[in-house]
């Protein structure tokens, strides 16, 4: 059970204005309605640590009890020192779940939350102020709780942040797609005597960010990109792209896939211990599974986790060996051996 309490406001429309968030961790929940009115806006400022409340709102406390997914709103409130809580934001927040509700993020509303990691919500948020993420700079998990064919706030998320963000959109019936967008830098060039200034834009991220057609991703295009990140883009930009599209081919045409199988034929074993080292044993057996992988990357995956003293890596990866490749002459023994 978590103790949260909620600075807000009344709109103009009967809706829930948020203001600021209190919380016993660095992981904050917001509900779908307070006191009987829908969570729509988040106000500017909103979880910046040096925000500003207006002359006149209220506050209201809920429990949340995560086991049940479940909110209880409290009749008291303004007790959050008493119950350990502190105001969730800047460097004291690392992860936020908003509801569906939410249409509208103000201008700043995340202004210098340093530590912020990750961010779920849902896909009616359509308009976006100005520099919502400015230095939000350990942001790299979007998840979207809609269809990869679904219109949400992705484009419009992803236009403000510049680094590596890894998007997951989770379909009401299940289904999961994840979607790697990778960092890319701008800067602006003096163009003398005239003061003109040119803008310069290095890596694929940005063009990565442009596959939307009418809010709704477009991997078809994305894949596009490829051809050319693998001339300007590195190594581990390049894994993650071919690892997260593999796993996740929706919109994949077979040409695309072709491409992609081909940078994993060349790269094999190196991407295979790339992904030992991330733990992602499921990827690897799924890659096997499919023939994707030589034994060779098996082999030196299992030498990698061993190493490393990741045991139960080591066994899991010689039982994948053991289950999709047939054992070489020299693991074959007979009764002459002995």
């Amino acid at each position: 059970m978590q103790y949260y309490e909620y600075d807000w406001e009344r709109t103009k429309d009967g809706a829930v204005r948020l203001l600021g968030v209190y919380g016993q961790t660095e992981e904050a929940k917001v509900p779908e309605s307070v006191s009987g009115l829908p969570v729509m806006e988040l106000a500017p400022y909103c979880f910046a640590p040096d925000g500003h409340l207006p002359v006149h709102y209220e506050t209201t406390a809920f429990v949340y009890d995560g086991e049940r997914e479940l909110w209880q709103e409290k009749a008291e409130a303004g007790h959050s020192k008493e119950r350990g809580c502190m105001r969730l934001c800047g460097s004291h927040i690392k992860r936020l779940t908003l509801p569906d509700t939410v249409e509208s993020i103000g201008n700043l509303a995340f202004y210098n939350c340093t530590a912020l990691e990750k961010i779920e919500l849902g896909s009616r948020m359509e308009q976006l102020g100005s520099d919502v993420f400015m230095n939000c700079r350990s942001l790299h998990a979007l998840v979207l709780r809609c269809g990869i064919g679904e219109k949400s706030g992705a484009r419009k998320i992803l236009a403000q942040l510049s680094g590596d963000v890894t998007v997951t959109f989770l379909a009401a019936d299940g289904e999961k797609t994840v979607v790697f967008y990778p960092e890319y830098t701008e800067h602006y060039d003096e163009i003398a005597p005239a003061h003109i200034f040119g803008r310069s834009i290095e890596g694929e991220g940005f063009r990565a960010r442009q596959c939307f057609r009418d809010g709704v991703a477009d991997l078809t295009q994305y894949d596009t990109i490829f051809k050319k990140a693998c001339a300007e883009e590195s190594a581990d930009t390049l894994r993650k792209i071919v690892c997260t599209r593999l796993e996740h081919p929706a919109g994949m045409t077979e040409t695309a896939k072709s491409r992609y199988l081909e940078y994993l034929s060349a790269h094999g074993t190196e991407i295979c211990v790339w992904l030992t080292r991330q733990k992602s044993i499921q990827t690897i057996a799924r890659f096997c599974e499919n023939g994707w992988l030589p034994r060779k990357a098996v082999e030196e995956s299992a030498a990698e986790a061993a190493r490393g003293g990741w045991a139960e890596g080591a066994a899991l990866l010689l039982h994948l060996k053991k289950q999709y490749f047939k054992a070489s002459a020299q693991e074959r023994y007979t009764f002459d051996d002995f």
